[in-house]
Protein backbone atom coordinates (compact mmCIF):
# COMPACT_ATOMS: atom_id res chain seq x y z
CA UNK A 1 0.00 0.00 0.00
CA UNK A 2 1.39 3.65 -0.77
CA UNK A 3 0.29 6.32 1.17
CA UNK A 4 1.04 10.17 0.85
CA UNK A 5 1.41 12.76 3.38
CA UNK A 6 0.53 16.21 1.73
CA UNK A 7 1.73 18.90 4.16
CA UNK A 8 3.58 16.52 6.24
CA UNK A 9 6.10 18.80 8.09
CA UNK A 10 8.94 17.17 10.25
CA UNK A 11 7.40 13.84 9.52
CA UNK A 12 5.94 12.76 12.45
CA UNK A 13 2.83 10.85 10.23
CA UNK A 14 4.26 9.87 7.69
CA UNK A 15 7.23 7.65 9.50
CA UNK A 16 4.27 6.18 11.85
CA UNK A 17 2.88 5.07 8.58
CA UNK A 18 5.61 3.70 7.13
CA UNK A 19 6.38 1.86 10.58
CA UNK A 20 2.66 0.63 9.80
CA UNK A 21 3.94 -1.19 6.58
CA UNK A 22 3.11 1.52 4.18
CA UNK A 23 5.39 3.03 1.40
CA UNK A 24 5.30 6.75 2.19
CA UNK A 25 6.10 9.71 0.38
CA UNK A 26 5.79 12.76 2.78
CA UNK A 27 5.95 16.57 0.62
CA UNK A 28 5.75 19.74 2.44
CA UNK A 29 6.28 23.42 1.11
CA UNK A 30 9.02 24.12 4.07
CA UNK A 31 12.74 23.14 3.49
CA UNK A 32 13.43 23.51 7.11
CA UNK A 33 10.19 21.29 8.12
CA UNK A 34 11.93 18.32 5.35
CA UNK A 35 15.60 18.61 6.15
CA UNK A 36 14.22 17.69 9.95
CA UNK A 37 12.22 14.36 8.76
CA UNK A 38 14.91 13.84 6.80
CA UNK A 39 16.92 13.34 10.02
CA UNK A 40 14.37 11.99 12.21
CA UNK A 41 14.40 8.90 9.76
CA UNK A 42 13.80 7.98 5.87
CA UNK A 43 14.09 4.80 4.13
CA UNK A 44 13.75 2.74 1.18
CA UNK A 45 9.99 3.05 1.93
CA UNK A 46 9.81 6.41 3.35
CA UNK A 47 10.68 9.15 1.37
CA UNK A 48 10.37 13.07 1.26
CA UNK A 49 10.31 15.69 -0.90
CA UNK A 50 9.67 19.12 -1.46
CA UNK A 51 5.90 20.55 -3.00
CA UNK A 52 4.14 23.57 -2.65
CA UNK A 53 0.49 22.12 -3.82
CA UNK A 54 -1.07 25.94 -4.27
CA UNK A 55 2.02 27.53 -6.28
CA UNK A 56 3.41 24.74 -8.46
CA UNK A 57 2.26 22.23 -10.97
CA UNK A 58 1.82 18.67 -10.17
CA UNK A 59 5.21 16.76 -9.66
CA UNK A 60 5.81 13.48 -11.53
CA UNK A 61 5.28 11.51 -8.71
CA UNK A 62 1.79 12.14 -8.21
CA UNK A 63 0.40 10.03 -10.32
CA UNK A 64 -3.36 9.35 -11.06
CA UNK A 65 -4.34 6.33 -9.01
CA UNK A 66 -1.58 5.74 -7.43
CA UNK A 67 -2.24 5.95 -3.78
CA UNK A 68 -4.09 3.81 -1.05
CA UNK A 69 -4.26 6.64 1.47
CA UNK A 70 -3.80 10.03 1.53
CA UNK A 71 -3.42 12.25 4.42
CA UNK A 72 -3.58 15.94 4.82
CA UNK A 73 -3.41 17.15 8.93
CA UNK A 74 -3.86 20.59 9.69
CA UNK A 75 -2.83 21.45 6.00
CA UNK A 76 -5.87 21.87 4.06
CA UNK A 77 -6.81 25.68 5.28
CA UNK A 78 -3.19 26.26 3.82
CA UNK A 79 -4.24 24.93 0.05
CA UNK A 80 -6.77 25.46 -2.33
CA UNK A 81 -9.15 23.38 -1.69
CA UNK A 82 -11.59 22.37 -4.54
CA UNK A 83 -7.94 22.16 -6.62
CA UNK A 84 -6.46 19.59 -3.77
CA UNK A 85 -9.84 17.75 -3.43
CA UNK A 86 -10.29 17.22 -7.44
CA UNK A 87 -6.35 16.63 -7.35
CA UNK A 88 -6.52 14.02 -4.06
CA UNK A 89 -9.37 11.97 -6.01
CA UNK A 90 -7.20 11.21 -9.00
CA UNK A 91 -4.02 10.31 -7.14
CA UNK A 92 -6.17 7.85 -5.02
CA UNK A 93 -6.50 4.04 -6.39
CA UNK A 94 -10.69 3.70 -6.61
CA UNK A 95 -10.46 1.99 -3.02
CA UNK A 96 -8.06 4.89 -1.55
CA UNK A 97 -9.28 6.99 1.01
CA UNK A 98 -8.43 10.84 1.57
CA UNK A 99 -8.34 11.40 5.74
CA UNK A 100 -8.34 15.13 5.79
CA UNK A 101 -7.72 16.50 9.54
CA UNK A 102 -8.96 20.10 10.11
CA UNK A 103 -8.62 22.54 12.62
CA UNK A 104 -12.31 23.92 13.36
CA UNK A 105 -13.06 27.66 13.91
CA UNK A 106 -15.88 28.50 15.23
CA UNK A 107 -17.85 31.80 13.01
CA UNK A 108 -17.41 35.08 14.76
CA UNK A 109 -14.38 33.88 17.02
CA UNK A 110 -11.18 36.18 16.64
CA UNK A 111 -8.80 34.80 13.63
CA UNK A 112 -6.52 33.03 14.92
CA UNK A 113 -3.05 33.63 14.27
CA UNK A 114 -1.75 33.32 10.48
CA UNK A 115 -0.12 29.41 11.89
CA UNK A 116 -3.16 28.44 13.08
CA UNK A 117 -5.46 28.82 10.12
CA UNK A 118 -8.85 26.63 10.54
CA UNK A 119 -12.13 25.69 8.59
CA UNK A 120 -15.63 27.02 9.70
CA UNK A 121 -18.57 24.31 10.18
CA UNK A 122 -19.79 25.36 7.15
CA UNK A 123 -16.67 24.79 5.12
CA UNK A 124 -15.94 21.60 6.40
CA UNK A 125 -19.55 20.61 6.04
CA UNK A 126 -19.00 21.55 2.14
CA UNK A 127 -16.02 19.35 1.93
CA UNK A 128 -16.62 16.29 -0.28
CA UNK A 129 -18.47 16.96 -2.65
CA UNK A 130 -17.64 14.74 -5.70
CA UNK A 131 -16.84 12.00 -3.30
CA UNK A 132 -19.31 8.96 -3.06
CA UNK A 133 -18.77 8.54 0.96
CA UNK A 134 -18.00 10.78 3.57
CA UNK A 135 -17.38 10.00 7.06
CA UNK A 136 -16.58 12.33 10.00
CA UNK A 137 -14.81 12.02 13.09
CA UNK A 138 -14.95 14.68 15.61
CA UNK A 139 -11.82 14.18 17.74
CA UNK A 140 -11.65 17.09 20.27
CA UNK A 141 -13.01 20.21 20.49
CA UNK A 142 -10.80 22.14 17.98
CA UNK A 143 -10.23 19.40 14.98
CA UNK A 144 -12.50 16.95 13.04
CA UNK A 145 -11.38 14.32 10.14
CA UNK A 146 -13.04 14.06 7.02
CA UNK A 147 -12.31 10.71 5.46
CA UNK A 148 -13.38 10.71 1.90
CA UNK A 149 -13.53 7.88 -0.37
CA UNK A 150 -14.69 7.12 -4.10
CA UNK A 151 -14.12 10.19 -6.33
CA UNK A 152 -16.80 10.84 -9.13
CA UNK A 153 -13.81 11.60 -11.45
CA UNK A 154 -11.37 9.58 -10.84
CA UNK A 155 -9.57 7.37 -13.61
CA UNK A 156 -11.02 3.59 -13.56
CA UNK A 157 -7.75 1.58 -13.24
Amino acid sequence: MLALDAGCGTGHWSRRLAAAGLGVLGMDVSPTALAMARWQGSGPNLLYAQHDFVARSIPASLKPGTFDLIMCRNTLPYLDRERFLVDAGRWLTPRGQLHLTVPLVEPGAPPPPRWARGLTPEQIRNLGAGWRSRTDYPLDAGHVCVVLSGYADAPAT
